[in-house]
């Protein structure tokens, strides 16, 4: 099948065509833990909940870096196809879901051997460790399987196949709603049921993503060992950095889970709705990045950068309508919220909290998902890592810790704002400054690579 050209058109007219087929599929994709957090806050035990929380930065480690293969992905095949060198682009692919399996693999195995060891380095004890522990050993055998649906859905979305990619990650929503309260109810597996469930959607996403990048639009070739040595340098430049700076969001988030632990179960049961409740309100700041990249990687790979200028500008005004939509639903769904997940007392004070004055904030990690994006299919990398890994470090260690001090757990929250403003200003101006300027000659050079 012939691959989607983005290079002709209104790019807005690309941007919403991709947007909402990846706004789709990102839902579906959190309806998984969203799922397993409704579910099992049926059974009315707040350490269940807890347990999900000091989790939830492992798992996170785990996407992130299976986000810099899929990255690496679209970044390397958008640019391919679009220098008009499919062959290359086919090998590239085989190659990064080879590495991508390979590397994950081996990190899934050390991290189920250390599992006890992380869980209580963060704070878990008692039966919340014991429940941490069960539920992150089962997540972490299918963590593998989800590198390659991700890099097989990237892979999709970089040809235009966006319809294919969303429907791969609604079978996985929908299945996890079925499975899940046969495992944890019907069968009486409880936290351990939810894991399981999981682990069998991920499958059903993995089998149809692989199928379609396969079978129907063949798009992964063969390489021997000459070819993966060719690519593993391009593949290493972009994965490394790009999976460095997606290893952020892990170590912040560990961070505030120790920091929240200190202030009790009730606090960490409202810090697990929040990390399932925010991915899910704010996928649209996640979809519209996500829709540029194959964009702005073809047109980088034909060196038209006026286009991609005005990409960068449609993006971020698509972006305050979403947000000032997000903001007004949550503050007044703030109460439903709680409802929904059976927090009280503290926990929904918290969640309440959250939803009026931490939202609004988000506005500038969109800013800086854009400036991620930008950065990576461009060939900037790098630029991509270190303002990721300052927004995890310099923006969240210091200004929790402060805002820890002076307010609380509320306080936590008001750091976390504090510290995504101000580093999704920095990223987005820089990145923005660096789209306008005029094209380089040797940007096609780059894009096109060896082989």
């Amino acid at each position: 099948m012939k691959e989607q050209t983005f290079l002709q058109g209104a790019p807005i007219s690309h941007i919403l065509g991709m947007a909402w087929t990846s706004m789709v599929g990102l839902v579906a994709v959190l309806m998984v833990d969203a799922l397993d957090l409704f579910f099992l806050s049926l059974l009315g035990d707040v350490e269940i909940i807890a347990a999900l929380g000091f989790a939830w930065p492992v798992i996170l480690f785990i996407l992130a870096l299976s986000l810099g293969f899929s990255t690496t992905m679209m970044a390397l095949v958008a640019r391919a196809v679009g220098a008009g060198r499919r062959p290359r682009a086919r090998r590239l692919a085989f190659n990064i879901l080879l590495f991508g399996l390979i590397l994950n693999s081996l990190l899934c195995l050390v991290l189920w051997l250390f599992t006890p060891e992380i869980m209580a380095l963060f704070g878990a004890e008692g039966r919340v460790l014991d429940l941490a522990i069960g539920y992150l050993r089962i997540i972490l055998l299918c963590l593998p399987i989800v590198t390659i649906s991700m890099a097989a859905g990237a892979l999709l979305r970089a040809i235009g196949a966006k319809k294919r990619a969303m429907a791969a990650k609604l079978s996985g929503a929908f299945s996890n709603a079925i499975l899940d309260p046969i495992f944890i109810f019907a069968m009486g597996w409880g936290i351990e049921g939810a894991a399981w469930a999981t682990v069998l959607s991920r499958l059903f996403i993995l089998a149809i993503a692989l199928h379609g990048a396969v079978s129907v639009h063949n798009m992964v070739g063969r390489s021997g060992w000459r070819g993966f040595r060719l690519d593993l340098k391009p593949i290493l430049g972009n994965a490394i950095p790009i999976s460095l700076a997606k290893a952020g969001p892990p170590i912040g988030s560990a961070f505030v889970i120790s920091a929240m632990a200190a202030y009790g179960t009730e606090a960490m049961a409202a810090m697990a709705v929040i990390d399932r409740i925010t991915p899910f309100a704010f996928v649209g700041l996640a979809a519209l990045p996500q829709a540029i990249g194959p964009i702005v990687g073809q047109n980088f790979g034909a060196g038209q950068t006026e286009r991609i200028r005005a990409v960068w500008q449609q993006v971020l005004g698509l972006m305050i309508v979403y947000m000032l939509i997000v903001a007004l639903v949550m503050a007044l769904g703030r109460d439903w919220l709680a409802i929904l997940f059976g927090a009280s007392g503290e926990a929904a004070a918290l969640i309440g909290f959250f939803c009026i004055w931490i939202v609004p904030l988000y506005f500038f990690t969109g800013v800086q998902y854009v400036a991620h994006t930008s950065f990576n299919v461009t060939g900037k990398a790098p630029m991509a890592t270190a303002f990721d890994l300052a927004r995890e470090t310099l923006g969240v260690i210091p200004f929790v810790w402060l805002g820890s001090h002076l307010w609380g757990a509320e306080g936590i929250l008001i750091g976390l704002g504090c510290g995504m403003a101000l580093f999704g200003l920095l990223s987005g101006t820089v990145s923005y400054r660096i789209a306008v300027q005029p094209p380089q000659p040797k940007s096609r050079i780059l894009a096109h690579g060896h082989g």
